[in-house]
């Protein structure tokens, strides 16, 4: 993916003026997953974007190890029949996955999927 692509993405985030407690943890979300995806590191932001093909850092496994990780708080949160968190951890999962859908849309579609089928089993 080109570096000024994901740059742009990682600055516009970082920037945005935050209104709400669930825009906060939309952006925080997006841009983790993002940074870590690529290795974009804090200081760059701040830097001239240089264009050049960024490679991707984490293995679709490594993704779905984080994916999982979202997965792990709903289930705990639905297993204390808390519904704030679980709402609060259903949307964490969307936030991640249109964070991997910037960069990966097979991924973020198996992981669309895979939330559906869960929630139909729970």
């Amino acid at each position: 993916m080109r570096n000024k692509e994901i740059m742009e993405k990682v600055i516009k985030l970082d920037k945005e003026t935050l209104f709400s407690r669930e825009q906060s943890a939309r952006v925080m979300v997006q841009i983790a997953i993002i940074r870590k995806a690529f290795g974009v590191k804090n200081d760059e932001t701040n830097k001239p974007v240089i264009d050049y093909e960024r490679e991707l850092i984490l293995t679709d496994d490594e993704i779905r190890k984080e994916y999982e990780q979202y997965l792990n708080f709903l289930k705990w949160s639905i297993e204390k029949k808390d519904l704030d968190k679980e709402r609060e951890f259903k949307n964490q999962i969307n936030y991640f996955i249109d964070g991997v859908a910037f960069f990966h849309r097979g991924l973020a579609d198996e992981f669309k999927k895979n939330v559906l089928q869960y929630a139909k089993n729970v």
